[in-house]
């Protein structure tokens, strides 16, 4: 083959390598795929399948929570209103005066009736600043004594004494999410908002992309590694080529050497191509663009920030409700220990004590009587048995008018017992666990396991993340790339071969031969 062929078939396969090189720089790969192995560290915990399905099991125990709360919080919720409407619903139907079915209920469901009595819970809230100023002066000590006596003796009832009014007064404002937006952008500002956006957007992008992360991160090499391969093949390409080049421009390049290179050219393809499938490049990018397109609404700065504040919240709502919820949250007992407290300071018997306080405070009162809530619960199938044989209607008839008639009341019914129930061991978690292999069951765990492990797992990867994401062009375009250049070299390698094995017995063709007559 005539030297100037020979120059210029190398030059085409160094072009190849170039080309590769320029792919991987053009493309910003390194920058790319080393965030890329960033993120995949940073999230590998939270995309466990064992923590997807406890994640969406754990979500749903917070929903129940919520849909408890709103209708009692306060007045916008509706519950309250519902309570006098429902006396005298029962009173109407029974004839009874409404005074006479508040007395009936309070002898034969004391826990529940306590708890409609109480509300809504922003009443309790504004009596807490009296009933401490009281609690101060019988027991005379200082406020700030007071304090460290609640403290040391009530730890239960500080803690209560301390959230309440944290999430009365965010719950249809949670601070700090004054820029935080579902996927759609509708805003989030109530907690009952924060719920749904969890609900119906993080956790549902998470467990819809479990599969794509995992092929991001389980196929050979680490993310981080593609580039490095990729460079190394240009570079051994472009060595090569190099060196065939300087050959062919002498002229010394034997036709069995040309023959050998070529096929080599042939083989260059084939590894290109066979790293292209053997690394799953087509599955392994594509899933790790579709894991960017339908999870990039998460690391945005203001739902970051919006997130970190909506945790915020949902940490004082347990902080709040967990040491009422059951009898292991131990506020129940601490308020006969308070009340037996007072008795003892002011000479009083106990009952005394808490008709005083019902009467000045009646509804923290009442909320304090309630407790824990879990007897609520357990008041809830009589009711419903003692309604229906006092109204004389059906169970079923009987849910029906509560729904239509007290729909709030209804929905605070329904949810309850899921939320007392399962406050201590969240259906659906029993796989789940934090990010250091510590069960996460109880609803205290959940908030833990969100708030400590999930979120700052978001907000530690939101930079790699961004900018794996907003770089160009989209991840998945680079396998077929790679696979075009791949069968271009196999094409030119096959063509190389048959123009170089031409005489498979020629001799290098050096100057001083040029130009002599063959010889038989």
């Amino acid at each position: 083959m005539p030297r100037q062929i020979g120059m210029l078939a190398w030059s085409v396969v160094a072009l190849v390598a170039v080309l590769v090189l320029g792919l991987v720089v053009g493309l910003g790969l390194y920058p790319r795929l080393n965030a890329g192995q960033h993120v995949v560290d940073g999230l590998r915990p939270a995309f466990a399948p064992a923590r997807v399905a406890g994640d969406t099991a754990a979500i749903t125990q917070v929903s129940k929570t919520v849909d408890v709360a709103d209708p009692i919080i306060n007045d916008k919720g509706g519950a309250a209103a519902e309570v006098p409407k429902l006396v005298a619903f029962v009173s109407g139907k029974t004839g009874l005066p409404p005074a006479a079915v508040l007395s009936t209920l309070q002898g034969k469901f004391p826990y529940l009736t306590n708890l409609l009595v109480s509300l809504p819970l922003t009443a309790s809230v504004n009596e807490l600043p009296g009933l401490v100023s009281f609690l101060s002066t019988v027991l005379k000590v200082t406020p700030a004594e007071l304090q460290t006596l609640l403290k040391t003796q009530f730890p239960a009832l500080t803690q209560v004494i301390g959230a309440l009014p944290q999430v009365t007064q965010g719950w249809d404002s949670v601070p700090g999410t004054e820029s935080l937006t579902r996927f759609d952008g509708t805003p989030v500002r109530t907690v009952p908002d924060v719920r749904n956006y969890f609900a119906g957007d993080v956790i549902p992008a998470v467990r819809a992309n479990e599969t794509n992360f995992s092929r991001v991160d389980t196929y050979w090499p680490p993310v981080r590694g593609i580039p490095i391969l990729l460079t190394v093949i240009g570079l051994l390409v472009l060595l090569f080529a190099c060196v065939m080049f300087g050959r062919s421009a002498s002229g010394k390049v034997k036709a069995r050497e040309a023959l050998v290179s070529s096929t080599a050219v042939l083989v260059v393809g084939i590894v290109v191509l066979g790293l292209v499938f053997g690394l799953r490049l087509y599955p392994r990018l594509d899933g790790g663009a579709k894991l960017i397109s339908s999870t990039q609404p998460i690391f945005t700065q203001d739902r970051v920030t919006g997130d970190v504040a909506a945790i915020k919240m949902v940490s004082s709502i347990v902080d709040a409700t967990d040491p009422i919820m059951t009898a292991d949250g131990a506020a129940a007992p601490e308020v006969f220990k308070l009340v037996n407290a007072v008795a003892a300071k002011t000479g009083l018997s106990g009952p005394t004590v808490i008709s005083t306080l019902q009467a000045r405070f009646p509804h923290v009162s009442a909320l304090l009587l309630a407790l824990p809530l879990n007897q609520v619960s357990a008041e809830l199938p009589p009711l419903v048995a003692f309604l229906s044989s006092t109204l004389k209607i059906s169970p079923a008839d009987l849910q029906a008018a509560l729904n239509t008639n007290f729909p709030k009341l209804s929905q605070v019914i329904a949810n309850l017992p899921a939320v007392t129930d399962g406050w201590n061991a969240a259906p659906g978690t029993e796989g789940l666990t934090r990010f250091n292999g510590a069960p996460v069951r109880t609803m205290p765990q959940v908030r833990d396991y969100f708030a400590a492990d999930v979120i700052p797992a978001v907000a530690a990867t939101r930079g790699d993340y961004n900018t794996l994401a907003t770089s160009s062009p989209i991840l998945n375009v680079f396998p077929p790339l790679l696979t075009g250049i791949g069968i271009l070299v196999v094409i030119y390698g096959i063509i190389l071969i048959p123009l170089w094995g031409l005489d498979p017995g020629r001799r290098s063709i050096t100057a001083q031969h040029r130009g002599r007559p063959r010889t038989a």
